[in-house]
């Protein structure tokens, strides 16, 4: 296995890393969600750029253990924040679970899975597809995955038999065999067990041209099963106040569909450069920048409306973002 990079960045064949920069408001921190980093780069090379590029202190999300070990070695800051749901695309195994195999039989009578350009997000069935997810209006998460299929590595999406695009999922490469699930949209209008089969599709894909991980994602605030290592005071702190946060962002049901397909589970990291300290006023600035703030005070205002309507039994929303 090659070395692996943050979720969202991807290799590229170019000489030169590229890095996408969000600066906090207040502490003027960089923040990297995304950066395309040349295939001949290793985790401790890639960390003396950062370091040349952003003498100003830097933190990016998504790091799996080999990253965060990494940056805990250099007695840096580390926090969890979730699990990634990892596939292998050679075991048929993912696919076999009673659910799974039912959703797949009945998925398949509504269309196909196929790979497009990812410059197709100046199609006209992409806008319409983005039209008619269930999340259309609704303020959305920013710079937490790469929202443009323009920016992603690959695109699949399932047609209908009439040519319409039911769905969409794009890749972002993170190494020779590996690559990371983008953005996930579904129109509103389609049948439920169309994502299983273009998750299914996409693997055989992968499977067929030797690739040897597939990420669907992280599932935030919660954590790993085998994780025996104590929380630490802010990481007590932000797993505490997720269950408040899950009419607005339900995680529980992002890992209910990710679970279904039986994947190895990782603990994921948010990690920080030199003179980088995590701090609630740190994630306070942070909820801000990736919008989730905007997010938290729409489905807030939803609660009452929705309570009243279902006389008492309001419903968790959906994660307003693209997984």
């Amino acid at each position: 296995m090659d070395v692996l990079l943050p979720a969202s960045w991807h290799r590229i064949d170019g000489p030169h890393p590229r890095y996408h920069e969000v600066k906090l408001p207040f502490c003027r921190h960089a923040w990297l969600p995304f950066a395309d980093i040349p295939g001949s780069f290793t985790l401790a090379g890639l960390y003396e750029d950062l370091n040349r590029s952003f003498p100003e202190g830097f933190f990016f999300r998504g790091c799996h253990p080999s990253i965060s070990d990494l940056f805990r070695s250099y007695k840096l800051d580390t926090l969890r924040t979730g699990i990634d749901a990892v596939l292998d695309p050679g075991d048929s195994a993912h696919f076999e679970g009673r659910k799974v195999r039912a959703a797949l039989k009945r998925g398949g009578r509504h269309g196909v899975v196929e790979e497009v350009s990812p410059d197709s997000i100046h199609s006209g069935k992409f806008r319409a597809l983005l039209a008619a997810t269930p999340h259309a209006g609704k303020p959305q998460l920013r710079h937490v995955f790469r929202s443009s299929p323009s920016q992603a590595s690959r695109c699949f999406v399932f047609s209908s038999f009439s040519g319409s695009w039911l769905a969409c999922v794009t890749l972002s490469r993170q190494g020779a065999k590996a690559y990371h699930t983008e953005l996930m949209l579904r129109s509103r209008y389609a049948p439920g067990d169309i994502m299983e089969c273009l998750i299914a599709g996409i693997s055989t894909r992968l499977r067929d041209e030797g690739t040897e991980e597939l990420s669907l994602g992280e599932v935030p605030f919660l954590l790993h099963q085998d994780d025996r290592q104590p929380l630490s005071w802010l990481e007590q702190l932000v797993f505490s106040a997720a269950p408040f946060f899950r009419h607005a962002y339900n995680y529980e049901r992002l890992f209910y569909f990710k679970n279904k397909f039986r994947p190895r589970w990782r603990t994921m990291s948010l990690c920080a450069g030199p003179g980088v300290r995590f701090s609630p006023s740190f994630f306070a600035e942070l909820a801000h920048s990736m919008g989730f703030v905007e997010l938290l005070m729409h489905q807030t205002s939803l609660v009452p409306a929705l309570f009243a309507l279902t006389g008492g039994h309001a419903a968790a929303a959906h994660p307003a973002s693209g997984q």
